[in-house]
């Protein structure tokens, strides 16, 4: 049973289940607010994958999400959330991650023309290290742009440290932990993935 906030993502979902012959009656996904949901039933396996986490700026909206959680997980059930693990410090990130600087972060060509993708680092929240960052889309009909789409972020920086102490003020206890999808320990991959459960 998924959520997720975006109608075209769920539209696109439910048209891929539909062509993959998979019933509703196994999969089903629907429009929700994965800060305040109620699916009046509960789970065995909870995950919010590709660091959705981090998409969540505000304390009250982390605390839903993880009320919902509660709520949601069956007995015996847990949960696995995700962050990136950030390579640079408190002080480094604060100091050095802001620019106005625009990047190029890739480009594919097309017919008569090409596709890119620029980021821009205009601004962040120094005191709770959310990253705002802007990812700018542009279309050229050979070297003249046609078109321009912004598209404006929000990634909450989670150390270590910051992710378990998140879990076990919620009263949850950590039944595993990783560092990466390669047997990186915690805390020394780039990523911090967490499982836990409802505490005991």
């Amino acid at each position: 049973h998924g959520i997720d906030f975006s109608e075209s993502m769920i539209s696109i979902c439910q048209k891929k289940l539909m062509e993959a012959s998979i019933p509703s009656s196994k999969a089903k996904v629907e429009v929700g607010d994965i800060t305040d949901f109620d699916l009046e039933q509960t789970f065995d396996l909870i995950i919010a994958p590709f660091r959705v986490l981090q998409n969540i700026e505000s304390d009250s909206e982390v605390d839903g999400l993880l009320c919902c959680v509660r709520k949601h997980l069956g007995p015996g059930g847990t949960c696995i959330l995700n962050a990136f693990n950030p390579h640079r410090d408190r002080e480094g990130l604060r100091r050095g991650w802001c620019t106005d600087e625009e990047r190029l972060s890739w480009e594919v060509p097309t017919e008569g023309g090409k596709i890119a993708c620029y980021d821009r680092r205009p601004r962040m929240n120094r005191e709770k290290l959310i990253l705002y960052p802007e990812l700018i889309y542009r279309r050229y009909e050979r070297e003249v742009l046609k078109d321009e789409t912004v598209l404006n972020l929000v990634m909450r920086c989670y150390y270590p440290d910051d992710l378990e102490k998140l879990v076990t003020a919620h009263r949850f206890d950590i039944v595993d932990r990783w560092g990466g999808y390669m047997g990186e320990a915690y805390g020394q991959g780039p990523e911090l993935v967490i499982q836990f459960a409802e505490g005991s």
